[in-house]
């Protein structure tokens, strides 16, 4: 029988914006809720700097013990030293995070590949390219028969067709061909400081095949848009998936709602979306 797992995901912490309140209850939530995973979807710093980067790295080294896939984000890339960025691009990222810009992580219940859909040429929106398809989809093939596959990227994969304000990820319909004939249940991301989830069979038309597609806010940033800080506390137990979004009440996360997917022969659809 499936025991199921718990993922912990986070994104767009800006470190060098953090609200240091906001730091120490989100360790604390995420202690608590006690993951088996902590996915972190980019933009770990605000500027690339290098006391930045030693800040993000004491706050990973804080959270619980458990395996972390971690994906840069477009603030992880200097903006001001141009030869670094022209040359060396993550090269701080890598010093201070983790050399792996195509961490993968499987048990018998999950398989999670992550891909860094950041691009020297552009300051804001993201780039996928074919080998980087081709790696992630190698990875998540060595899932165990049953496990749920889970890509991670900063850039969002899928959008609501109502929002006309963000871009998704540059050749996203090549990807998603290969991540559907590699059963893919689940798209993790951030970027937008907005959390949100949706299903990838109202854009993406593949017969027999919808992922479910989820947005992390901002958790620890200042930088918050239409929302408070906030994270995703992620429940997958076999063909169920439950996302439950803990926003920052001023105090402590404390639970905002909870959507619920169910796998079927289409794919996985939304089942229930419920409020505290």
């Amino acid at each position: 029988m499936s025991k199921g797992r718990l993922l912990a995901h986070i994104s767009d912490v800006h470190f060098g914006r953090e609200d240091p309140r906001v730091v120490e209850g989100l360790i604390e939530a995420i202690t608590k809720a006690g993951p088996d995973v902590v996915v972190v979807s980019g933009d770990l710093t605000q500027r690339a700097k290098k006391r930045q980067f030693r800040a993000a790295r004491e706050f990973l080294q804080a959270l619980p013990k458990v395996p972390q896939i971690v994906v840069p984000g477009n603030h992880d890339v200097s903006t001001t030293n141009l030869m670094e960025r022209a040359l060396r691009p993550l090269s701080r990222y890598r010093r201070y995070i983790t050399e792996d810009l195509s961490p993968f992580y499987a048990d018998d219940e999950v398989a999670l590949a992550g891909i860094n859909t950041v691009r020297v040429l552009s300051t804001k929106d993201g780039r996928i390219n074919s080998r980087q398809v081709a790696v992630a989809c190698e990875q998540i093939r060595r899932a165990k028969e049953g496990a749920v596959r889970v890509v991670i990227t900063h850039h969002p994969m899928d959008l609501p067709a109502t929002d006309m304000k963000h871009a998704l990820v540059a050749r996203s319909r090549m990807a998603m061909k290969s991540f559907a004939q590699s059963g893919v249940d689940l798209f993790l991301s951030g970027h937008l400081h907005a959390g949100l989830t949706i299903a990838t069979s109202a854009r993406y038309k593949v017969q027999g095949f919808s992922a479910v597609v989820v947005h992390a806010g901002t958790a620890v940033s200042t930088r918050t848009r239409s929302e408070a800080n906030a994270w995703n506390l992620i429940r997958i137990e076999g063909n169920a998936m439950a996302i439950r979004q803990m926003l920052w009440s001023g105090k402590r996360f404390v639970p905002e709602g909870e959507d619920r997917y169910e796998k079927n022969a289409d794919g996985w659809a939304l089942v229930d979306r419920s409020k505290p």
